[in-house]
């Protein structure tokens, strides 16, 4: 995998297309052509990339054409794109690939800068009390209820998918939660530091910031819901910043 490694997450693109979904489309964009320019890298997406997506046999949720026409386009020019399955996207079969060519990944992605080994997982269920959450999460993935959902029509799941996948958000993205969040990531980060990671990356809770502990780092991925946040690791470094920071970057 080449480097840099530009990460983004919960970008909750909407089918929804208004001016405030245009403005964060075109923020993206401007992000796509910048790394174009670099003309080397890899695009990693941490999950929630769309706030909706299932792949119907036949249909796809509507409204993301130039979404999906400017990863293709990245792709198009050599930078690979790697997709974390979040909650509210896990559901591609198969489309995403043929359509832009990114490499879709069902579980959490490991990879190495330098001499260091980074995990990036979405990290919805990392938090203790999300007891409830981890086992409707082992259901809606389940092959029963992807092919129960198949039956019913698209007009129907776009609302019902919406529910389920806010079955935690309420609690998982205020900011009146941090303290919870910090404490149980670095529980779940100092246990993967115990076999081999030093970098951690989380997204799904929204948050930002590189946290060092001794030699060993916490990313949060934040979200393109306000913060619009753009992460790079390239030769074991990390830097972190906004869309406009990052397009200033030389």
């Amino acid at each position: 995998m080449n480097e840099p490694y530009y990460i983004v997450s919960d970008n909750h693109f909407s089918m929804n297309d208004d001016l405030r979904e245009k403005d964060r489309r075109e923020k993206i964009f401007k992000v796509f052509d910048k790394i174009k320019t670099n003309g080397k890298g890899s695009l990693i997406i941490g999950g929630d990339f769309f706030d909706y997506w299932f792949e119907y046999k036949n249909q796809i949720p509507k409204g993301y054409d130039s979404i999906l026409s400017a990863l293709s386009d990245l792709n198009n020019n050599n930078i690979k794109i790697h997709y974390i399955a979040g909650n509210h996207d896990f559901w591609d079969f198969g489309y995403l690939n043929s359509k832009t060519g990114l490499n879709f990944y069902k579980s959490d992605l490991s990879l190495k800068s330098n001499d260091k080994k980074i995990l990036i997982t979405h990290g919805d269920g990392i938090l203790k009390s999300d007891v409830g959450y981890r086992i409707m999460k082992k259901i809606i993935r389940s092959k029963l209820f992807i092919f129960l959902f198949n039956l019913l029509p698209p007009s129907l799941t776009c609302s019902l998918a919406e529910k389920i996948s806010k079955s935690s958000s309420d609690y998982n993205h205020h900011d009146r939660y941090k303290k919870i969040i910090f404490k149980d990531t670095l529980d779940y980060s100092k246990n993967k530091w115990e076999v081999g990671y030093d970098i951690v990356c989380i997204g799904h809770y929204h948050q930002t910031g590189i946290i060092k502990h001794k030699n060993k780092e916490i990313i949060y991925l934040g979200d393109w819901l306000s913060k619009f946040t753009v992460t790079c690791i390239k030769n074991g470094k990390s830097w972190q910043g906004d869309w406009k920071e990052f397009l200033n970057l030389s």
